[in-house]
């Protein structure tokens, strides 16, 4: 079977992850160890190199020397890492986990590693920094294990909702940051916000309303009102539900139960006032109606094609 590439393997296959292999029998270790210590001293030989163009370069750019000499003990180090690679010290394949969002191309080219390049030569801190500056990275842990493998542990931000403010939408995550270039089309099951400051508080309603599941299904979308409180709009042409600004979770917890009880969201209602804790205002369709200006609808969850950023 062909060696898999790491983009290969990135891209889905499954890595070799389980138990420990099977011992090699002695007759094989006995044909194949003078390879093996060959190439360990090798590696050993290359990395000692390496170490020593790197200090030369200090003592070097400490005493000033011409920039040619410098550009020979570069050289040297160069050469080494090369012959390194050659010696088994190459990356052969690179294993991700905890990706679901960020495209596996846009890894590889934040690591910016090619199949056969020296693993010594790989720098893990500057991969981690630029993976955790893409979109969708929360954080990352990169880390070499030799001879030929990068291990790359990454911590997505997770998508919880959708905002919309002055006709534009985006993806916030659970900390009601936007996730930049996130497609807001591939999330049509989430809430929509509405409103400058609702992201800030957008964590906070779908805490509320992860209480009552059955009620949360079939809000659309929330506005926020002055800064102050959630509007609701329910689907499929329900009510709006005014929200109390003190104390926003019992008024769910009882709209919920109402609803359980009397089907409350299922009747001809344009308005659920719940903003006064003693009493419950309800405004049929009707009267909306008819003290409705004309125009197009209000509310709602919005309709048509979603405009990213």
């Amino acid at each position: 079977m062909p060696r898999m590439s790491p983009i290969a393997r990135l891209a889905g296959a499954a890595p070799r992850l389980g138990g420990a292999r099977r011992p090699v029998v002695r007759r094989r270790i006995a044909r194949f160890g003078w390879l093996r210590s060959r190439r360990v001293a090798i590696a050993a030989a290359c990395i000692g190199a390496i170490a020593l163009a790197i200090a030369g370069l200090g003592a070097l750019h400490r005493m000033g020397v011409h920039e040619a000499i410098a550009d020979g003990v570069r050289g040297v180090g160069d050469s080494a890492l090369r012959a390194s690679a050659q010696a088994g010290l190459g990356v052969r394949e690179i294993v991700v986990v905890g990706r679901r969002f960020t495209p596996a191309q846009d890894i590889v080219a934040a690591t910016r590693l090619r199949e056969g390049a020296p693993l010594l030569a790989f720098d893990p801190s500057m991969a981690r920094a630029e993976l955790e500056r893409m979109p969708w990275i929360r954080s990352a842990s990169v880390e070499r294990r030799f001879p030929g493998t990068v291990r790359i542990d990454i911590v997505e931000r997770r998508p919880v909702a959708l905002w919309q403010d002055q006709g534009r939408f985006a993806v916030l995550d659970e900390d009601g940051r936007e996730i930049r270039g996130a497609d807001p089309g591939a999330f049509p099951q989430f809430i929509v916000v509405i409103g400058p400051d609702a992201p800030r508080h957008a964590n906070e309603l779908l805490r509320l309303l992860a209480h009552e599941p059955d009620l949360a299904g079939r809000v659309s979308s929330a506005s926020r009102v002055a800064g102050r409180r959630w509007d609701l709009a329910i689907a499929d042409g329900g009510p709006r539900v005014l929200l109390p600004e003190a104390d926003p979770g019992a008024a769910i917890a009882r709209l919920a139960e109402l609803h359980r009880r009397e089907r409350l969201l299922d009747r001809s209602l344009a308005q659920v006032d719940l903003r006064l804790a003693d009493r419950i205002a309800l405004r049929p369709l009707a009267t909306a109606a008819a003290d409705a200006p004309a125009g197009p609808p209000q509310g709602g969850r919005p309709r048509g094609t979603i405009r990213g950023n």
